[in-house]
């Protein structure tokens, strides 16, 4: 327990650190006048540093802190990013993986991407102890993102284990709304939720009959369904040209095949991150 709670304040003071750094250069861009993108160069990109706070696995009521660098690289159609944070100055919906945009229009979007899928390593959480580790893997994704309007994003994905290591098929669905907070500040509220296939929610929340043996939980083999719904809010200030910060939380709740897991020890799961972009 006192374990568990060194790492929440843990957590809690770096990404306080983090926007506490940030929080003067966001007040330093009310007094500038708004950036003026100008015409949409053929190469762009950002690097920069993000922290979250997260439960260590999905399902888990513990957390962990997570410092991240991140680059985002974009040639015409084609773009590399970490991190689906690091916007650019034209407002493109930015994924995490190699990219490449199949429509490209002002109201809409369709991009197909390749992505690296860590996977789950059972040393992540005591909880996870002498189960089966989920095998890191290849994941293509076939995304779109209708703007009917200027504020509102509809968005749809489909993403699949390429490599047949039992990652299988994920889709999810969202739609976001945003809010100018000034000349500089947008704030952007979302819903969405994911379904799995039979074999993700296997990797993700099932346990096999040997991992069952080797750490005394019971087995589990879930069915395809509803993993999660979710809601969240992200707070963006443009200093000026070059630099961005933004601040952000997700709270989602496991549904359907993913509740009634043995590894599903909070059903309710919240992040929290905030972090820094410096845009060339």
């Amino acid at each position: 327990m006192q374990a568990a709670m060194t790492r929440i304040l843990t957590s809690r003071l770096a990404l306080a650190l983090l926007l506490g750094a940030a929080l003067p250069l966001a007040a330093r861009a009310q007094e500038e006048p708004p950036p003026t993108p100008g015409p949409r160069p053929n190469f762009e990109g950002a690097i920069g540093l993000q922290l979250n706070s997260s439960p260590q696995y999905q399902g888990s009521d513990l957390r962990k802190i997570s410092p991240k660098p991140g680059i985002y690289l974009r040639w015409g159609r084609f773009s590399v990013a970490t991190s689906s944070n690091f916007v650019t100055r034209y407002d493109d919906e930015v994924v995490r993986g190699v990219g490449a945009e199949l429509v490209q229009r002002d109201d809409l979007r369709v991009q197909l991407g390749l992505r690296y899928d860590p996977g789950r390593k059972t040393k992540v959480s005591t909880d996870l102890a002498q189960l089966d580790d989920v095998r890191d893997t290849i994941r293509a994704r076939i995304s779109m993102v209708w703007q009917p309007a200027r504020d509102w994003r509809f968005a749809a994905g489909w993403s699949n284990d390429i490599l047949g290591r039992d990652g299988g098929a994920l889709v999810d669905f969202g739609v976001a709304r945003e809010f100018r907070l000034s000349r500089r500040s947008v704030l952007s509220v979302g819903t969405g939720l994911a379904w799995g296939d039979r074999q993700y929610m296997q990797a993700r929340f099932g346990i096999s009959p040997a991992a069952a043996a080797r750490s005394g939980k019971p087995a589990y083999a879930p069915t395809a369904g509803l993993r999660d719904v979710a809601v969240s809010a992200q707070v963006r200030t443009d200093i000026n040209r070059r630099w961005s910060v933004w601040g952000g939380a997700n709270l989602s709740r496991l549904v359907g095949p993913t509740v009634d897991s043995p590894l599903t020890l909070q059903a309710t799961q919240a992040t929290a991150g905030a972090g820094f972009a410096w845009r060339f």
